[in-house]
């Protein structure tokens, strides 16, 4: 789980980053970022209908979750990961590597950390 602090929780918070965010599109998700004017990231994660019921959804995010977590995303942005609905079949590695690639294209991630280092 990320901590309180690295989520976006408010619809109004959401609203703005697909408002006046930039947006890059991958295989299975696509990214919206937004500079926040603070010391911290926060990143909230969209997953629609289309990629499947609830428990798929919801393992979706999960997933997309743990990556995030140890992206090494630098301070001072917004980052919504919306998943498309390949994002279901994809696995673990798959999206892993689309959402650093997409992160690193955005230029809000630096080297992700690697498997059993501390975060």
């Amino acid at each position: 789980m990320l901590p309180r602090q690295h989520r976006l929780t408010k619809k109004a918070s959401f609203d703005a980053v697909f408002a006046n965010g930039r947006r890059w599109a991958g295989k299975h998700v696509t990214i919206r970022t937004l500079s926040n004017g603070t010391d911290e990231y926060r990143c909230g994660l969209s997953a629609s209908k289309a990629v499947g019921n609830a428990v798929v959804r919801n393992r979706v995010k999960r997933r997309l979750r743990e990556i995030v977590r140890g992206a090494n995303v630098v301070p001072g942005y917004d980052v919504v990961v919306v998943a498309r609905p390949s994002a279901a079949e994809a696995s673990f590695e798959g999206l892993r590597d689309d959402v650093i690639g997409l992160l690193r294209r955005a230029g809000v991630c630096s080297a992700p950390a690697e498997q059993g280092e501390d975060r």
